[in-house]
């Protein structure tokens, strides 16, 4: 049941992850969210913020079991949840009312950079999970 619970989450967090990316994009040249793109922007990071400690406590207790991660396996994991509270704290930060206006706009700015980061975090995730399984069979 915990191995479904793993990887039903981390499908959903890698679906999730890249509509955030697409809609983020635009921001790389300049441009902005606003609209229809940052209402789905935020319902996609709905499921970030549910699904990555899900993920995390799920991986976290399947590690107690024989089968042994390998050191770039437990790095990818590592890297991803670093860079996700990362992303999802800048933008909690920015969301209470104590920070000024430029303190604001940098948190937005290291939100993006902590965002895409975390892609590619998620991205060296799957890469070892799927590694791990071909080399096991």
């Amino acid at each position: 049941m915990l191995s479904l619970i793993r990887n039903v989450s981390l499908l959903v967090l890698v679906i999730a992850t890249a509509a955030l990316v697409a809609t983020a994009l635009p921001t790389l040249w300049g441009g902005h969210l606003g609209g229809a793109t940052l209402r789905f922007h935020m319902m996609a990071s709905g499921a970030v913020v549910v699904l990555l400690p899900v993920y995390a406590i799920t991986r976290l207790w399947m590690r107690r079991q024989p089968a042994s991660e390998s050191a770039f396996e437990m790095g990818a994991f590592r890297t991803l949840l670093i860079f996700g509270v990362a992303t999802i704290a800048t933008m909690f930060v920015c969301m209470l009312p104590i920070a000024s206006t430029d303190v604001m706009h940098d948190l937005v700015e290291l939100h993006g950079w902590a965002g895409f980061a975390m892609a590619a975090a998620i991205a060296l995730v799957v890469y070892a999970t799927f590694w791990r399984e071909n080399t096991a069979s």
